[in-house]
């Protein structure tokens, strides 16, 4: 598989989503001797994160908060690619964000936040931008998760795709704009994957259906408590 990075989540893991981790790693091995991958977990009120480098660890003592939410980046090493060391997810304890393309102004909005007295822990983190800006919405308590995420996916310029995870009633909330979302969802059970990447995301559900938010972002979103809200065409596309 030619694959050098991805971002993708998940809604409602159950049992086999950890089995398919286990198969997406068996894939990729094929090709690439390591694997850099970050997951990011909302169970109960709390937003777990885990680091590896050595995939098969990570996946040795991870289970997958069933019924739960979450979302990931992987990319394969050597060290030497020049953008190790800036990862596109980044978590404040009760946001987690993961984002892939490319934002124009967002070296703008993080310019705005600065002003306004945010301290940033990294200095080139674009996933950590967006946290914050995503945090900044919600700070005064008047913009529910969706609304947040929606005034920021039309705040930003460009072309991608972003996901969040909001610990306030427990939402994965996955966007695009003018860039291409994969949504799959397996036959017989309700958990439902999106991605970055088709090669990826068919290691997850072979059933899949594309999406372009162009120009206007296109959001799916859902807590752990509700259904996942799906395209009206989404079997027609499949």
């Amino acid at each position: 598989m030619n694959i050098n990075e991805s971002i993708f989540g998940f809604w409602n893991a159950t049992e086999n989503t950890l089995k398919r981790f286990q198969v997406l790693r068996d894939v990729l091995a094929k090709d690439h001797a390591r694997l850099e991958l970050v997951i990011c977990t909302l169970k109960n009120e709390y937003i777990q994160s885990r680091c590896s480098l050595d995939v098969s660890d990570l996946l040795s003592d991870w289970q997958p908060p069933i019924g739960g939410l979450g979302i990931a980046f992987f990319r394969p090493t050597p060290l030497f690619l020049p953008q190790y060391g800036v990862m596109p997810i980044y978590s404040i304890g009760h946001i987690a964000v993961a984002y892939f393309g490319v934002i124009e102004n967002l070296s703008e909005r993080r310019e705005k936040l600065i002003s306004d007295g945010v301290q940033f822990d990294t200095k080139n983190n674009g996933a950590e931008t967006l946290s914050c800006l995503l945090h900044h919405y919600l700070a005064d308590g008047e913009l529910s998760p969706v609304d947040a995420m929606q005034k920021m996916m039309t705040k930003l310029k460009g072309h991608f795709t972003l996901m969040a995870l909001v610990t306030k009633e427990k939402w994965l909330m996955v966007g695009c704009r003018d860039y291409p979302l994969v949504v799959g969802r397996m036959r017989n059970e309700s958990t439902v994957y999106f991605g970055t990447d088709a090669e990826t995301l068919v290691q997850f559900s072979p059933s899949m259906a594309s999406v372009l938010g162009n120009p206007k972002p296109e959001i799916f979103c859902g807590t752990s408590q509700s259904e996942i809200l799906l395209p009206d065409d989404f079997e027609q596309r499949r």
